[in-house]
């Protein structure tokens, strides 16, 4: 299977290619955009597959080499990102064809209507003249054509966010958590397939989850990576996987609670005898347990619900909520990986 970020870059070219996000309206378009961000040896080498017109004197015609272009931008795109390596230069490839980007292609024909019914508004340009930058980016994110949604997601698999500013669409990267370990989804599917491999098809199908527009799914599947890592750390013979979280965390006195689950009901503390009003809080092991009770509650939970006057109330799964809990997961990874370089040598 090709490696995350490949498919996400697939799925970028795809958009571009189908021309609705971003027209190729003149043979200057992809010169100035990747000449705009450093890379015009490539428009060199593929501008042949990137104009949509040829010329004969002053004849212009369809040039037949732009059915080429997906194949084209595709490799461009895979070129610069370089695995993942090139991630400086790649950023200022995708800034450059996002800022080509026209609010108005973003959304379909009925956005008038749309605006409306939500504000008031005649008009598309008199929402985006009147409103704020993130009453803006809102209504982009909430009411954008399929085709730019595809491509806001296949850009949060890869690390960067859109966001609306001064009038155009900007690129903004998501924030690393750490200096040694990259939140590059490729490198920690790697760690995982060398390491854990059925954890590895859990996160892979959590991603494309994500990227279908499958929240609940994502977040079940967020779910199984928590209790299935922390699963591969408990005793022989233990039927909790909070128990191997317990081993794991490095909070004060965990060590000596000897039940887990008393840590979450407020009893782990009980016959220490404290000499102030302070207690071992365990915030490690309680930050991921919640984030376990998140997953469970909007993801394989998300139909139960209370009832109230015979009707039920459940929570309302977003694919916001599915980027925070695949983020914080991701988080979680990366927490795991540098503990283990501790915990092997202990």
């Amino acid at each position: 299977m090709d490696r995350l970020d490949e498919i996400s870059l697939s799925k970028i070219a795809t958009v571009l290619n189908k021309q609705t996000i971003v027209h190729t309206d003149s043979n200057s378009m992809w010169e100035r955009i990747l000449s705009n961000s450093g890379q015009s040896q490539l428009y060199y080498e593929f501008s042949r597959f990137l104009n949509p017109y040829s010329y004969n004197n002053n004849w212009k015609n369809y040039n037949r080499h732009f059915e080429e272009f997906f194949s084209a931008i595709n490799s461009i795109l895979k070129i610069i990102y370089s695995k993942g390596k090139n991630i400086e230069e790649f950023s200022l490839f995708i800034g450059s064809i996002i800022e080509e980007v026209r609010v108005e292609n973003i959304f379909e024909d009925n956005i008038g209507d749309v605006i409306y019914e939500k504000c008031r508004h005649y008009d598309l340009s008199g929402f985006f003249g009147e409103s704020s930058d993130d009453e803006c980016i809102k209504l982009i994110k909430e009411e954008s054509r399929e085709d730019f949604q595809t491509l806001l997601k296949s850009l949060h698999v890869l690390n960067f966010d859109i966001t609306y500013s001064k009038g155009g669409l900007k690129l903004i990267p998501f924030t690393e958590q750490s200096n040694q370990v990259s939140r590059n989804p490729s490198l920690l599917d790697e760690w995982l397939n060398k390491n854990y491999p059925s954890i590895a098809e859990m996160y892979q199908e959590a991603i494309n989850n994500y990227s279908s527009g499958e929240s609940v799914s994502c977040i079940s599947n967020c779910r199984n990576i928590i209790t299935g890592l922390f699963s591969h750390f408990k005793d022989n013979g233990s039927k909790s996987w909070i128990r191997g979280l317990q081993k794991l965390s490095t909070d004060t006195n965990i060590e000596n609670v000897k039940v887990a689950n008393n840590i979450m009901q407020g009893s782990a503390n009980k016959n220490i005898p404290f000499e102030t009003d302070n207690e071992f809080n365990y915030p490690r092991f309680k930050l991921f347990y919640q984030l376990y009770s998140l997953t469970s509650d909007l993801g394989s939970h998300s139909t139960e619900a209370p009832k109230i006057d015979g009707v039920l109330c459940p929570e309302n799964t977003t694919m916001n909520d599915a980027l925070l809990c695949l983020r914080m997961t991701e988080d979680i990874l990366i927490w795991v990986i540098e503990r283990l370089k501790q915990y092997e040598q202990n």
